[in-house]
């Protein structure tokens, strides 16, 4: 099969590589969409020793023709974590993608419970439902209720998921953004209200947001969004940083914060993602997003192919010209 190979540091390769058989408890899924993002760019940056064929969101079909979207997160399935249904918080989590091969090839497979049929879903909009999944993820530690009013720092793409997941559960939300363009395509895509950093969330809310998720990298924006939220808010510190973001206890402490963080999803999350996709309550079709075939996906992962947009996808198919 062709598969995309990342081995040492800075690498990224089509070859063509084995199709294994599906192990015990597994599902075997043609390939037939896959999405890149940044921790793709990341592994490949940083090489995989064994190699390792990435791609943690993935689409495609089981042999009797099913249409199934992949959750990457798989759990041990006995550890505490797992039989509280957070295979995310797993301490022997092995995510497709990252510590066991993924949908960059026309063949994956996976266990049969991380195989979600979607069917009634565009195919090419699946590989969206894995960040969508974690957004939901991070949005169920803040508890938030329909008419709070809430805050997203940054308008990537999972900024913009984020904002959506929020406007589901029933939140007013204000997008905070340097980025004129992106402030702009926030707008269009519905936000609430949109703000740049000089502006108070407050003021154009009409109230401080009690709930914040903080979905851009740096000290800055996590600082910016403490200060911001309502005496008593929660913050998700939902962006990672290099290096880390420190924080200062004493805004905390005395503004009667709560800070939480989290990472990946859980198929219960993933479910729901499917779910809202299908109903429209989260519009995936207008996020911006280009679509490469396979023979460019080593190109974009290792950041050549000068695609800027905000969000890549991969025909693994080769239906694209």
């Amino acid at each position: 099969m062709r598969a995309v190979v990342v081995s040492a540091p800075g690498t990224a390769e089509l070859v063509e590589a084995a199709c294994r058989p599906p192990g015990p408890g597994e599902v075997r899924v043609r390939v037939a969409v896959a999405g890149i993002c940044g921790t793709d760019r990341r592994l490949a940056a940083r090489g995989a020793d064994p190699p390792r064929i990435p791609g943690h969101e993935a689409a495609g079909h089981l042999d009797d023709g099913t249409p199934v979207g992949i959750h990457p997160d798989v759990g041990c399935g006995r550890c505490p974590h797992c039989l509280a249904g957070l295979e995310n918080r797993c301490p022997d989590k092995r995510s497709v993608g990252l510590d066991r091969d993924g949908g960059l090839a026309e063949w994956l497979c996976v266990p049969a419970a991380h195989a979600v049929p979607v069917a009634g879903l565009d195919l090419r909009l699946v590989p969206l439902l894995e960040p969508l999944a974690c957004c939901l993820h991070a949005l169920s530690t803040l508890g938030v209720g329909r008419g709070e009013e809430a805050l997203v720092v940054g308008a990537g793409s999972m900024g913009l998921l984020c904002m959506w997941a929020l406007q589901a559960a029933g939140a007013t939300v204000a997008v905070a953004q340097r980025s004129p363009e992106r402030r702009a395509l926030a707008a269009r895509l519905g936000a609430d209200v949109v703000l740049d950093p000089g502006q108070d969330p407050q003021a154009e809310l009409g109230r401080a947001p009690s709930v914040a998720v903080v979905a851009a990298p740096g000290t800055e924006p996590l600082a910016w969004a403490l200060a911001k939220v309502a005496v008593g808010g929660r913050v998700h510190a939902f962006a990672s940083t290099p290096g880390g973001a420190p924080v200062d206890a004493n805004v905390v402490h005395y503004r009667h914060l709560t800070v939480v963080g989290s990472t990946g999803s859980t198929v219960g999350d993933y479910r729901r993602a499917r779910d809202l996709a299908a109903s429209g309550e989260v519009p995936l079709a207008r996020l911006p997003r280009s679509t490469v075939p396979l023979e460019r996906a080593p190109a974009v992962l290792l950041g050549r192919d000068g695609h800027g947009a905000l969000k890549i996808t991969v025909d693994v198919e080769g239906t694209s010209q």
